[in-house]
């Protein structure tokens, strides 16, 4: 037998082992594929929000707080902190060895950094009147004075000081996902285009692979991550499904995991074949008309009240929604309620007859009757949901007022837009709470909440009982104050309550870590996928 021989059963060996090494299949990537709201308009935490960028922000940056999967607030990039006793000052302790997703460290002056670029008036961010409670804050973002005067102040690499100008009891629920770090590097050499996929650098459970306008966004795991080895997603893919017919669809085959929402009139077929998928939760959402105050003849009171009374809420949620609603005649859902008596509206309680009869008083003494009927455009997002809404409405206000209504629609972000520059008369829109105070709500109609108060109301009466909330210590006179503020809103109706949301979600079952939750917000690293 010759060396050659000898080795032909070694080598037969060796390629048979190698063949069946490669025959086994690798380990399939752990991919969760949920649907989201809409086009994100930004990527960037300080220049958006869009509940369409919303979610996925969530799972690229972690604030100095989160919350859990129930949306208690915990622990984030900050491992612990301290409130001074008059409420006033707030000192974050930074965990250690923490790094962005290039492997630089995180410290506690990428957090100043990011608070004087969200209050820097050069930003431009919408967000930052949420802030103006931090010393200093309205000045700076109104130019008054230099971003160095924000009393954030890094004392060194692991620790940030925080003074605020009052006693602020949802500060650490805000900040859980407002005025997330940002690297300053990054920006400073990729300007706006930082946020892309090549030079985004993030400090969350997952960073951006991919992002393919109107179709979907992909993120993938964060191995930098401080607690990636808990993080058991490999990716996670956004799908703009603002289609709910399109997205219910998709569901069905099995391309989404998720979706948000679904045609309601699919809700009984759901509830029959479909019911373990099925979420139905109250959440902090509130629908609302919102009137541009600065057009006439919106800048009339009567004319706003008028349509408002005018709007069978029970019939919209009832008959058109049909997703659990509930009809609202305050701008405080339920789960902002804590001790809190809200302003109703006073035709509450009247049948839409007497409401009608009202109605039309207020339009004939504004000047408005059958010889010089009001016209209007009434906007509103695309979707199945809404343009039934909107269609419901406009009957209402066509046989009850015997006005002329015109529909427009477009995608989210155009309304935003186009609400964001006063260039509307009447549109539909909706708002999730920042936090559980009611202030979150209050806060759409303060004169200086110019990113999101669409209706550009201006009331010192109303602005005055809100800064005067915030000031305040004592929690029953800040309620007080508050309930005194919704009166003026309600009474003026810059913009209209429609009704409080519930969230309505399909979820598969082999999503595991989804927990429901009132403020509707599930970060996917607490998510895994067990597929059949």
């Amino acid at each position: 037998m010759t060396g050659s021989d000898l080795l032909r059963p070694l080598s037969f060996l060796v390629l048979s082992i190698a063949t069946l090494l490669t025959s086994v299949p690798a380990q399939a990537e752990m991919v969760f594929h949920r649907g989201n709201i809409g086009e994100p308009d930004s990527l960037d935490p300080h220049l958006t929000t869009s509940q369409g960028a919303a979610a996925i922000i969530f799972d690229m940056f972690i604030g100095l707080t989160t919350v859990d999967s129930k949306v208690n607030v915990i622990p984030g990039a900050a491992e612990s902190w301290t409130v001074s006793e008059n409420g006033k000052k707030y000192v974050f302790t930074l965990r250690e060895g923490m790094q962005w997703s290039d492997g630089t460290p995180v410290t506690a002056g990428d957090f100043e950094y990011a608070f004087k670029r969200m209050l820097d008036p050069a930003t431009a961010s919408r967000i930052a009147p949420m802030f103006y409670m931090i010393e200093n804050a309205r000045s700076v973002n109104g130019g008054q004075m230099s971003v160095d005067n924000l009393a954030v102040m890094a004392i060194d690499d692991r620790t940030l000081e925080i003074k605020l100008n009052a006693p602020t009891p949802f500060f650490l629920e805000l900040i859980v996902h407002r005025c997330f770090p940002v690297p300053r590097w990054a920006i400073e050499k990729h300007g706006r285009e930082w946020t892309r996929a090549e030079n985004i650098v993030v400090n969350g459970a997952f960073k951006l692979e991919e992002w393919v306008p109107q179709t979907s966004v992909k993120v993938v795991r964060n191995p930098k991550f401080f607690d990636a080895d808990s993080v058991a997603l490999d990716a996670v893919v956004y799908y703009t499904t603002e289609d709910l017919s399109a997205a219910f669809n998709r569901y069905r085959a099995g391309d989404l995991d998720m979706i948000i929402s679904f045609p309601p009139s699919q809700l009984d077929w759901i509830k029959e074949n479909l019911d373990g998928d099925l979420r139905m939760t109250q959440n902090l959402g509130l629908e609302y008309i919102t009137f541009n105050t600065e057009k006439a003849p919106f800048d009339d009171p009567r004319v706003r009240l008028a349509l408002s009374m005018a709007l069978d809420r029970e019939t919209l949620t009832n008959r058109v929604m049909r997703g659990g609603e509930v009809a609202a005649y305050s701008l405080i859902p339920l789960g902002s309620r804590a001790g809190y008596a809200p302003a109703f509206a006073d035709y509450r309680n009247q049948s839409q007859a007497e409401r009608n009869s009202r109605a039309k008083a207020l339009l004939a003494e504004a000047g408005y009757g059958p010889d010089n009927p009001l016209s209007f455009s009434f906007r509103y997002n695309t979707q199945e949901v809404l343009r039934r809404v909107a269609a419901a409405a406009a009957a209402m206000w066509q046989r009850g007022l015997d006005v002329n209504v015109s529909l427009l629609n477009s995608d989210l972000n155009a309304l935003n837009a186009d609400l964001r520059n006063g260039d509307y008369e009447v549109a539909r829109y909706q708002w999730f709470g920042e936090h559980r105070d009611p202030s979150t709500f209050l806060y759409l109609l303060e004169s200086e909440a110019v990113g999101d108060n669409h209706s550009k109301y201006n009331n010192p009466e109303y602005d005055a009982f809100m800064q005067q909330a915030y000031a305040s210590a004592d929690v029953e006179q800040r309620k007080r104050l508050m309930a005194k503020a919704e009166r003026i809103a309600m009474d003026a109706a810059p913009i209209v309550p429609l009704n409080f949301y519930v969230g309505k979600r399909l979820v598969k079952p082999f999503v595991k870590g989804l927990d429901d939750n009132v403020r509707g917000i599930n970060l996917s690293r607490y998510v895994s996928i067990d597929r059949p």
